[in-house]
């Protein structure tokens, strides 16, 4: 378990050591234990709260964006594109399906290797053949967007809208510039590579056919999930690594959850809370429950495709020689940096980040909820299933796309001229575009991604995140 942490170190410092563009970008962030003591988050570099430097740099990339944003995807140079694993899908899924057909077994509460949650569904009679599919096929999506998997045709502009969903435009590319410290270049390339990532893992396929397509038996476990927040406001990700097995699901079944996890999760922040909070949990945790190939590609996955998406980690009830092996790297990475891992072995240890009110009661605190798969529900796609309502809501958030980007010229053109009050009315301008490019968004997405566990139990509805919808008990059946 100590290569963990060296592969942390690798990742993390990989943003860390890169130089800060200019004296003033970027400076004077906060250690996150720093912000845990003051009670209070640190917005610095977030969406609405930046230097005068920091809104210069993010005008730059804009400018920068829109002069390639009608290039062809795979036209505009980028950094490489990472696979962490030398696996082959295809090959991965050919083994998967013989075992399935060939040598059946059960994972867990009778889901079998290798079963979607939509196949179990049928299999519990929660949907029947007579009712149809729970999600339609992602083919008419195509067809209407008109999109190119491999990248070929789509230009930069449909993929980096494709890449925003729901979010306000800026906040994904602050991210990228703060993951590279502000170094326009950098920034701008780790940004297109993880746009082209997008396209090369069928991102927006894995998005629309949600949950149902995932393996049953990670849904079921509960092998990670979403509940409650630190007292800083991140949402709190439990992940329980004695529920996993590398043999339980297939590489590309472990990934395509991977990827829908950090998708899911992204519709549970808004600025400026921007981050999550995620709790290792390494109670009743053995050697066999160590997954190499997962933990590459996770780590991998954070750091290049969703930067700046961690505020904190700690490892909880792990081995006593975990903290020391972490002392003994830490002092390489920058402290902000090697400050976001912490370590707590008893309950008083996690309720220095959490309030006993969030904290489940499993855990030593006071909240009673036990998570409890919540599976999807016949009719809850029937949206999915229009498609002239589907169509006329993304011409909608192609108007309003289009009102942000004549704005963002506005504010580009107004900083090239030297007009300081041209460029902060700009700025006003393109707050309001932005919020209304989220609102036509959040209304296309109903129409473009499956409801999930999140939408069932009704902790988010219409881009409101609620937890108190599970603060007594689980989800139920």
């Amino acid at each position: 378990m100590s290569g963990l942490f060296k592969a942390i170190s690798r990742q993390i410092t990989s943003s860390s050591e890169l130089p800060v563009a200019s004296a003033t970008a970027g400076s004077g962030r906060e250690a996150i234990t720093t912000q845990f003591s003051k009670g209070r988050m640190d917005k610095c570099g977030v969406y609405r709260h930046l230097s005068p430097n920091e809104e210069n740099i993010l005008a730059d990339f804009w400018e920068k964006l829109l002069d390639d944003f009608d290039k062809p995807l795979g036209s505009v140079p980028c950094d490489p594109i990472a696979h962490p694993v030398d696996y082959n899908d295809e090959q991965e899924r050919k083994k998967a399906k013989d075992t399935e057909v060939n040598t059946p077994f059960e994972v867990f509460g009778g889901c079998m290797f290798n079963q979607s949650v939509a196949n179990r569904c049928k299999e519990l009679g929660i949907v029947s053949e007579s009712m149809g599919e729970l999600v339609p096929s992602f083919d008419q999506r195509k067809k209407e967007a008109g999109a190119d998997d491999d990248g070929g045709k789509i230009t930069l502009r449909e993929a980096f809208w494709a890449a925003i969903r729901e979010d306000h435009p800026d906040v994904l590319v602050l991210r990228f510039l703060r993951a590279r410290k502000w170094d326009l270049d950098k920034a701008y390339r780790m940004a297109v590579a993880a746009i082209k990532w997008r396209i090369q893992e069928r991102v927006q396929e894995i998005i629309w056919y949600g949950d149902t397509a995932n393996d049953a038996s990670l849904m079921w476990k509960g092998v990670s999930y979403a509940h409650g927040k630190d007292k800083l406001g991140h949402p709190i990700i439990w992940s329980g690594s004695c529920l996993h097995h590398q043999k339980d699901q297939s590489y590309p079944q472990l990934k395509r959850y991977l990827i829908w996890m950090m998708e899911t999760l992204r519709q549970l922040l808004a600025p400026p809370v921007e981050r999550v909070c995620l709790i290792m949990d390494l109670t009743d945790h053995s050697n066999a429950n160590m997954d190499w190939p997962f933990v590459k590609t996770f780590l991998k996955y954070l750091e290049a495709y969703y930067p700046e998406c961690l505020g904190i980690c700690i490892v909880y009830n792990g081995p006593w020689w975990f903290s020391g092996v972490w002392k003994l790297i830490s002092p390489l990475l920058d402290p902000v940096v090697a400050a976001k891992v912490q370590f707590a072995q008893r309950p008083e240890g996690l309720l220095k980040f959490i309030d006993a009110s969030e904290l489940l009661a499993t855990r030593g605190g006071k909240n009673k909820y036990e998570f409890k798969y919540a599976a999807p529900e016949p009719n809850e796609n029937r949206l999915m299933f229009d498609s002239d309502a589907r169509v006329d809501a993304a011409k909608k958030l192609e108007a309003a796309q289009d009102a942000f980007v004549g704005a963002t010229k506005l504010w580009t053109d107004a900083k090239e001229a030297g007009d300081d009050d041209g460029f902060a009315a700009a700025a006003t301008k393109r707050i309001d575009a932005s919020d209304l490019v989220v609102a036509a968004a959040q209304v296309l997405d109903k129409y473009t991604r499956a409801r999930h566990f999140y939408h069932r139990t009704g902790v988010l509805c219409d881009g409101v995140v609620d937890w108190a919808k599970l603060q007594d008990g689980g989800a139920s059946d």
